[in-house]
Parts: C-alpha cells; structure tokens; sequence
C-alpha cells in the first residue's frame, strides 16, 4: 500500500456549499490514503460556517488565529486600507463607476483575514492547500501567505469558464497568481485563462471532480424513479428550469408558466441558484396565482440539483451555467432560452450546437405539441462538447490525487547527489549541444561553433535523440575533431543525458545549451573574462537573440503571475538596459560554468525538463551562497535558430514550481523600476521594433 499520504496535512479553503462539491470529493479522497484533512472558513456576508456545519466537516474559523498582540498590526492594515479605497474613489474615475458599497466593517475584517491566514501558516503548517480560487479576498490571502511559507496551493475551477461575461473576464487575469498549479475541467477552460495571461504552465485540465461519482451514484441508487414517486409525476413529462442567481423579468417567462399551470401531464421543477436570497425568490414569484404550485415547483436548497436532473425529462438555463454542462453529462436534452433581458453570463451552449435555442414562448408551445426534445439535439455535437470542456469525465479524482502527490513530492525534494567525475581535465572547454531534429539548423550550429570558437581549446559532446532524421545522421557521420556522442535510447531525459556529458567532459569550464542554440563571435572569449573578472560568480548567462536581433533572453525575472520570463524581451539586441552585466536570480537556455562546481551541485535535476537551467540557477543561489552567484554576460551573444515552442507536458512544470513556489516572487517590476523604465515606455519600444520589422528600410 501507497503510505505517500499518511499523516500528511491537507489544507481547504470552503466558502459556499455548492463550491465544496469540486473540493470535499479530493479531499475525502486523500483522507482515506492517511491524510488528515481540515478546512477553514471566513467571514462574510453569509456565515462561511454554515457550510461546513451543513456539510458535516471538520473546521476551524480563520479567526480561532488572532492574537491579542495582532491588535495594533490590524489596525495599521485596516487604516492603510480605508485610505486606499477613500483616495481611489476620489481620484479614479473608472473605479468609481464600478465600486460597490464597501463598508467599514468589510475593511476592518479584511485586515484581521489577513493577519489570521498568515499566523495559521506559522502556528499549524499545512503540507498542501486547496481552495476553489484566488480571485476572491479569501482566496487571494490564502494563497499568498501559502506562497510566502512555501506551501504548494492548489485552486480548482469554480464554474464553466467559458460562459463568463465580457464585464467579468477582468477576473481571470488574477485567477492564477499565487496559486502553484490550477486545475481546469477542460481544454477550453485552460484557454479561456491563458488568454487572460494566466500562466499556461501551470493551468492543467483533470475534469470535473465529482461529476462522475454524481452520474454513477444516481444510477446506482435509482434516483429517478425514486425522486418522480416522491414527486407523483412518473407518468408525466418533467421539465427541470434553472435559475442564475439573477432572475430574468417575471412577466416574459409567463408563457412557459401558464402552460404547466394548467396542464395535469407536465409538471415543472424551477431551481434558483443558491447564492439567490430566500427574499428575492418570495419576491419574483408573489405576482403569480395561487395555482402557481400544483405543477409548479420552487426548488432552492433543499433539493440536490442532480437528483432534479434524473427526475427530468429536459433541463432548461435561463442563462449560461455549470448545470448546463452537467445536464447535458449526464444525458439530458437541454433548452437555453433566449430573453430579451442581456444576461451576465453569457454561454456557447447554442452556438455550439449543444443545446437547443428557444425563446420562453417557443419553449411553451413545443411543451404543449410534446415535441421530442431527445431528437432534436444534434448529439455528435454534444460528445464533442462535452469533449471540449471535459479533460476526464472519468477517474478526475484520481488524476488531481496523482498531480497533488507530484506536486507535494517536488516541494519536499532536496538537492541532488554530486556527480562523479568520469575524465581528468585535459582541455579549456567542453560544449555541450543537443542534437536539432532541424538539419539546416543543426548544420549552422556546427559551422558557427567552428567558427566562433577557433581561438581556444574545447572539445564538443553531442546529445542525439534515438531516432534522427538521415540527414543529420549524415552531418554526424561526417564531423571531425574532438567530437563525442552520447545517445538518448528513449528512455532517459535531457537532464540526465547532460549530467551524462558533464560527468564525462574534459574541459574545466562547461558550456550547455539548449536546442537550436549557435554562438556568436568571441563568445568564448568573453567567457574567459568574465571568469576573470566576477571571480565569485559561479554561473554565466548569455544574450540570446533570434534572427530579426530581438532579444529571447537577456536574464530570467519573475513577472506578476509568478512565471519566470525574459527581461525586455522581443525588443532589439542593443537596447541599453540589456546591455549591462547584472546578477540574476535565474538564466536559461544556456549556462557556462566550471566542471567541479557543476558536478558538486549535482548537476541538473532530472524532473526539472525544460526548467533545468533555471532550476540548477535557482538551487545554486538558494544553497548559501553570494547573491551574485548567477551573472547575465551581454557580450556573450547567441543566436536562436528555431524560437518555435515546443510541445511540452505537464510533469516539469508541476516540479519546478512546486518547488520553488516561495521564491518565485514579481521581480520584474523592479528590475524597471531600477532601470528607470516605465511599463509604457516597454511598450512603445516593442511596438517600435515591431513596425521596424514589419517594414524594413530598403
């Protein structure tokens, strides 16, 4: 038996019952391979406590962590925060235009949040966190302080993101900020945020989390026919309406109504979402009769939505939502109805053809002629729906266990054993260069390396993948010189394969570079002096540049989703402030070091895939050495022969920043900031060097 998770502190953040639906099925899952699990709740407007009351779980307030000598810190922070929102009102239009009430109230509890979450994570450290987002408060000081105590934190999808509303997408830009990893339903919820500048790294789909349990547990316990002899209607045709949490206007929905009022053959089960107030329900419905409930049924909370769902015959959205996407899962006919009223979350369901477009007067009268809904739903559509917004609909669970274990096991992992040297120094360099799948670029690579490197002492390793093109096949057979080969038989990573070539180099100074990678001229040179000169640096980073003289990497800085990228990158190679040699905490895509420094670090972590460079950086600099350790050399200038991405999986990134998720912090800002360079001013540099390229001076 796996005893991974024994005794392992799992951590979940649970706001509204509907939510926990995505998280208790994880979470009871992890309890019975030894995990202890625990949530936490907040405040708000509607007690968080009640959840998890209702829900049987075991809890903790976040407020059970304050302090009396958090006192005066709370009010510091309230102060800071009333302020903030009394000068933004003032001067910021825009703002000022979308603000809801903030009440005083609502500030204070935000700083004493804030304090609480941050002691829960000094007082009783969790292993792993999960919440639903971070797009809420909760969730943002979850995660953050998460992050700052090197917790790996975990958000789910909370609805389908793909049905969000134009004046709502601003939400998805912060869906991903501090989070570890993200797990989607489906492949379109993974676009839909990586459009928003979430990070696609770290944006995985693993399905939805309970909805296959739901489907195989209504089959198992004969849902439907027990819920329609509850409700008396098993010879009637059921037709399940459900609500958003904003109501469309009565009187338009009267026509759908008035049909099962007096019909004794229909019956009509309306369910309102649960964020929709008791009041505001009493309200909508009081201008209807009172024969509104013989085959009528107002649902709120008392009935499960799914059991509703086998009960009925067809489900019908008055606008975009989760349900529609689990109707249709678990094999219901669905209507999305077309008001007049502009909805706020707007759904692709009809213009995918997963569901059925009608107007609420349309759908009256296709009730009343008993039309077959089942044959007019185009069903080829509805499996490539379903396909589209569902990575798994079976075994999700099982796979976000399997990622989470992953995640967990990289977080807790040290550093690598020192590699054992297999040959004496004999030679200045060794250049370590894997195998292009491109002949043309691989060609290039060699005649510039040649080339480049004429004036000094080296010897070349190459790594060749277990099956290449003839072509290259042809070059390697034709290379002379101090040439060796190591070849990849299909099983080992490229992490290892250069850990390989550095065990058996001959060379005091090691060169590694990435796929595609050629040198410029006096590059080794360069190198030398920067040996000479930085006597402490123990890593070199290169300019690299592709072939319109953009930069690709001029140092790695952290930007404010927590994703290492180049500094100015895509702007031209002799922008200024790429020109100074500088400490990083991170360089990619090519590293120069010397050997025995290499070999004593272990070499490259074989899980950290394409992070190995920043990863080898990011465990140098964190092992107590100078700051100075990683140094961005601008006269060491490559040339990227192929930038296209290359197709990548998830395991590399679900180890890299797992890891080092406490010490990915925004960085780019300040590197600005330092540089004396504005955001705008970025812009209007790239823009400039775009049209410069697009329109080249003849």
């Amino acid at each position: 038996m796996d005893n991974f998770w024994k005794n392992k502190k799992i951590t979940a953040y649970i706001a509204l019952k509907h939510h926990s639906r995505f998280i208790v099925p994880i979470m009871e899952k992890l309890a019975a391979m030894g995990a202890r699990i625990h949530y936490l709740v907040a405040q708000a407007e509607r007690s968080q406590e009640i959840t998890a009351i209702e829900t049987g779980l075991d809890y903790s307030h976040i407020f059970e962590f304050l302090k009396k000598s958090d006192n005066n810190e709370i009010n510091e922070i309230y102060l800071d925060l009333r302020n903030t929102f009394a000068s933004t009102l003032v001067k910021d239009i825009a703002f000022t235009l979308q603000v809801q009430t903030v009440l005083d109230k609502t500030l204070f509890t935000t700083a004493q949040e804030y304090v609480a979450f941050r002691n829960y994570f000094e007082t009783d450290r969790p292993d792993l966190c999960i919440a639903l987002h971070e797009v809420n408060r909760w969730g943002k000081m979850f995660a953050f302080h998460a992050k700052r105590a090197g917790v790996p934190f975990i958000t789910l999808q909370e609805g389908l993101l793909t049905a969000a509303s134009a004046n709502l997408n601003f939400q998805m830009t912060g869906h991903v900020q501090y989070s570890t990893l993200c797990f989607v339903w489906g492949e379109n919820s993974r676009k839909k945020l990586v459009s928003f500048e979430a990070p696609e790294q770290r944006v995985i789909p693993v399905g939805n989390t309970h909805l296959s349990d739901e489907i195989k547990n209504l089959a198992r316990k004969n849902v439907r026919a027990k819920k329609r002899k509850q409700y008396k209607c098993r010879d009637k045709f059921v037709v399940l309406l459900l609500f958003s949490s904003d109501l469309p206007v009565l009187d338009e929905m009267r026509p759908l109504f008035n049909v099962f009022q007096n019909n004794p053959e229909i019956m009509l089960f309306t369910k309102f979402h649960p964020a929709t107030t008791r009041l505001k329900i009493d309200t909508w419905l009081k201008p209807l009769n009172e024969n509104f409930r013989k085959n009528i049924h107002p649902v709120h909370g008392e009935e499960n939505t799914y059991e509703l769902m086998a009960a009925s015959d067809l489900c019908v959205l008055s606008e975009g939502s989760t349900t529609g996407l689990e109707a249709l899962a678990i094999g219901k006919p669905l209507v999305l109805l077309k008001l007049r009223a502009p909805v706020i979350y707007r759904s692709n369901l009809a213009d995918k053809n997963a569901a059925i477009g009608m107007t609420p007067q349309e759908l009256a009268d296709a009730v009343t002629q008993k039309t077959d809904f089942n044959a007019m739903m185009d069903h080829d559509s509805v499996l490539q729906y379903i396909k589209d917004e569902l990575y798994k609909t079976e075994g999700s669970i099982d796979y976000a266990v399997k990622i989470m274990k992953s995640a967990l096991s990289a977080n807790l992992s040290g550093s690598p054993e020192p590699l054992v040297p297999e040959n004496e120094i004999s030679t200045d360099w060794t250049i370590v260069i894997p195998v292009s799948d491109s002949p043309d670029n691989f060609l290039e690579l060699l005649e510039k390396t040649a080339v480049n490197s004429s004036e000094k002492k080296f010897e070349v390793i190459l790594i060749k993948q277990e099956n290449v093109d003839p072509a290259i096949q042809q070059i390697i057979d034709s290379l002379e010189g101090d040439i060796s080969i190591i070849q990849d038989q299909g099983r080992t990573c490229l992490p290892e394969l250069m850990n390989q070539a550095g065990a058996m180099a001959r060379g005091r100074y090691l060169i590694f570079m990435d796929y595609d990678i050629a040198p410029g001229r006096n590059w080794l040179s360069s190198l030398e002096q920067g040996f000479s000169t930085f006597k402490n640096t123990k890593i070199f980073g290169a300019k690299i540049i592709n072939r319109f003289n953009n930069i690709i990497h001029a140092g790695m800085v952290v930007n404010a989703n927590s994703q290492p990228v180049s500094a100015y990158v895509h702007l031209d190679s002799r922008f200024p402030h790429a020109m100074k040699p500088r400490p990083f905490q991170m360089v990619d895509h090519f590293i120069c070091t010397e050997k025995k420094f290499f070999l004593e670090a272990g070499g490259f972590e074989p899980q950290s895939g394409r992070y190995m460079f920043c990863d080898l950086c990011l465990r140098c600099l964190h092992a107590g050495t100078r700051p100075e350790t990683i140094m961005y050399m601008p006269d060491v200038e490559l040339l990227c022969l192929d930038d296209r991405p290359r197709p990548q999986g998830h395991e590399d990134s679900i180890f890299f920043y797992s890891k080092w998720h406490k010490f990915l912090w925004e960085s780019e800002s300040r590197l600005l900031k330092d540089d004396g360079v504005s955001s705008l001013q970025l812009d209007a540099a790239r823009m400039t060097r775009a049209m410069e390229i697009a329109s080249p001076l003849r």
